[in-house]
């Protein structure tokens, strides 16, 4: 039997939890419009990594939630419901996107990304990519996108 305080746990993780979906929807969507120009700063590319990076560390905490299941189901009204698929789901998408962006980026020998160098006069260029370039990693945002709608 569910005790107050793990209801109450499991509605604020279920609410944090359509927050952050519906968020980072809204930053994927933007994100995704960057990354589809002529050409993309790679520091567009970072940010999505990073924020792949945030949401799953995020959503991997609430999925173990005492009590979020049961929570889930009932918010639904449908107790076949199984929102630790959705989450299992979301996140593998999640990782796929992150990783294949992380693979796009050329490395020196040690696996530090190259995507700044110097200029002459002592600027800073940041590595671009091409559409046809991030076309992959677009894709896949899109398949995240899609589940997160």
């Amino acid at each position: 039997m569910a005790t107050i305080g793990s209801v109450g746990a499991a509605k604020r993780a279920f609410g944090r939890y359509e927050n952050r979906i519906e968020s980072s929807r809204q930053y994927l969507v933007s994100q995704r419009t960057k990354l589809q120009q002529a050409t993309s700063d790679a520091l567009t590319a970072l940010a999505v990594i990073q924020h792949f990076g945030s949401v799953v560390s995020i959503l991997t905490g609430l999925s173990v939630t005492p009590g979020i299941v049961q929570y889930a189901k009932n918010e639904a009204s449908d107790q076949a419901y199984d929102i630790v698929a959705e989450f299992q789901t979301i996140l593998a998408a999640m990782i796929s996107a992150r990783d294949t962006l992380i693979g796009m980026f050329p490395k020196d020998g040690n696996g530090f990304l190259l995507y700044q160098t110097l200029n002459a006069d002592g600027t800073v260029a940041t590595r671009t990519f091409t559409t046809a370039q991030l076309a992959p990693a677009v894709a896949i945002i899109d398949g995240v996108i899609a589940l997160l709608s």
